[in-house]
């Protein structure tokens, strides 16, 4: 490296080594206010929330004094001029020139940290009877050289090592849920700040854990973010659930008012975070073919962010059944996009079930474990399969395995309907064959089944055509179907394993 290419990187590095020691004297002087004689109300305010000192001080806590310029006097009696003080975004230059004046003036003040825990911005909160004049609730840091604030999320460092053991993080939407919820118990919490969950926020995430609940306000706000959320979460693989609140409600005020049980059963009862925003959008439809084309419109994005094929084809599954219309019309639509054709074909009438049971358990089977389609051709079990219904699906199934083609979405889609394709659907929903071994038994007593059912077919058919050659005479051919019957007789005990 040229030198003055190298002087110009270490002016860099020392000149934001100072801006990052600006910063931690500003989160250490707020921290010593908090605990000064000027604090006492910002520690009623933190008793009146529950807040204990000891969770104020994990969560680098403060209070910037009612005073224009308390930071700065303690700035300038460091050795740090104004100019400094605003570049970090904790100063404003006064109008029409004429010096600086703080930015943060009789607020709480959270410490915004880096994942290492360095003071890198502040978020203050007006105390509870202060004057509107004072300005919005919350007031944050501006973006600065150091701090980029949808690449931050509150309370990560504090939550890193608990992220990282558990696989899963708590997302919600406050600074004061984040706290709150940390006194409860729950240490693997975190919130976006000043902004909505962002890209980068949630790659964040995903370097720590593979799972997020998203644990919003109760209201129509909170649940408008959390479906905002899932896109954003999906698209950086992370899995996503939620655990819903009462309309009253926010994480802050659950832990205030029930504590660790409170919150726990709350957490408890997460659910699918797509499932449930499928769920509400049913319920709340007016059941009009407008309303319901509409909502399933929208939750089009939702589902083209999922990466999986297979879990893509669940979700499709799952809007169908909860808005009860017709699946390959559903699989269809989604599909096309916005402005495709009609998508509001109601729901066959559940019928009879397709087959028999040996023949459903085999496409059952196939789905959960196709692998072992190479095993049931080679042994001719396919071959078994006579409901005219049921040997429909298995043609096209094979046909699709052999082209190596596995999107079960697409052949639901491009299929024309009736009862054996809406069962193969909600079958679809459920893998049974988890475990390969079983599977392969399973494969086994099914393929005994279909050959005692094919010879048990076979014997009656010749029994009736016994009978036909017994009415005419024709003794040669009594004799002759006789012996087929008594060979295909001898056949099934190697084969009666099962009944269908």
């Amino acid at each position: 490296m040229e030198p003055a290419a190298r002087s110009a990187e270490e002016r860099a590095r020392a000149a934001a080594k100072r801006r990052m020691g600006i910063l931690e004297s500003a989160a250490g002087f707020f921290e010593s206010e908090l605990i000064s004689n000027r604090g006492a109300r910002a520690r009623e305010f933190l008793g009146r929330r529950g807040v204990t000192m000891e969770t104020a001080t994990a969560f680098r806590l403060g209070y910037a004094p009612d005073s224009w310029d308390a930071l700065l006097e303690h700035m300038r009696h460091n050795g740090i001029s104004p100019r400094e003080v605003e570049d970090v975004g904790l100063a404003l230059p006064r109008k029409g020139g004429g010096g600086h004046y703080d930015r943060f003036r009789n607020r709480l003040m959270f410490t915004v940290t880096d994942p290492f825990g360095h003071a890198i911005a502040f978020s203050g909160r007006i105390l509870d009877g202060a004057l509107e004049a004072e300005g919005a609730k919350y007031i944050n840091s501006p973006e600065t050289a150091e701090y980029r604030k949808g690449k931050v999320l509150f309370g990560l460092h504090q939550a890193r090592v608990h992220l990282s053991k558990l696989g899963e993080a708590i997302l919600v939407e406050g600074n004061f849920d984040v706290v709150s919820l940390a006194q409860a118990g729950v240490a693997n919490v975190v919130a976006p700040l000043g902004t909505a969950l962002t890209e980068d926020q949630a790659v964040l995430l995903r370097r720590r854990v593979e799972r997020v609940v998203v644990m919003f306000d109760g209201d129509a706000a909170g649940r408008a973010a959390s479906a905002r959320a899932f896109p954003i979460l999906a698209r950086a693989g992370l899995a996503s659930y939620i655990a819903t609140l009462p309309p009253d409600d926010d994480p802050d005020s659950l832990a205030r008012k029930g504590g660790a049980d409170a919150v726990g059963k709350a957490l408890a009862g997460r659910e699918g975070l797509l499932d449930h925003i499928i769920s509400e959008s049913a319920r709340s439809s007016d059941g009009t073919a407008q309303d319901k084309a509409r909502r399933i419109a929208a939750l089009a994005s939702l589902l083209d962010a999922v990466r999986s094929p297979k879990e893509r084809d669940f979700y499709q599954l799952h809007v169908a059944t909860a808005f009860k219309l017709d699946i390959p019309m559903v699989f269809r639509h989604l599909r096309a996009g916005p402005g495709s054709a009609d998508v509001v074909r109601e729901e066959p009438q559940a019928g009879h079930l397709p087959g028999t049971l040996a023949e459903r358990e085999l496409v059952g089977l196939l789905i959960d474990r196709p692998e072992l389609f190479d095993q049931a051709l080679a042994e001719g079990t396919l071959g078994l399969v006579t409901s005219a219904d049921m040997r429909g699906l298995v043609d096209e199934l094979t046909r699709r395995y052999r082209r190596k083609e596995t999107l079960f979405g697409d052949f639901v889609a491009d299929a024309a309907g009736g009862p054996a394709l809406d069962w193969l659907a909600r079958r679809a929903m459920t893998t049974l064959f988890s475990d390969s071994e079983t599977a392969e038994r399973a494969l086994s007593d099914i393929t005994a089944e279909l050959r005692r059912r094919h010879l048990c077919d076979r014997i009656s058919e010749i029994n009736e055509q016994i009978e036909k050659a017994d009415a005419s005479g024709d003794d040669d051919r009594v004799l002759e179907l006789s012996n087929a019957k008594t060979k295909l007789v001898r056949e099934l005990p190697q084969h009666s394993s099962r009944t269908a």
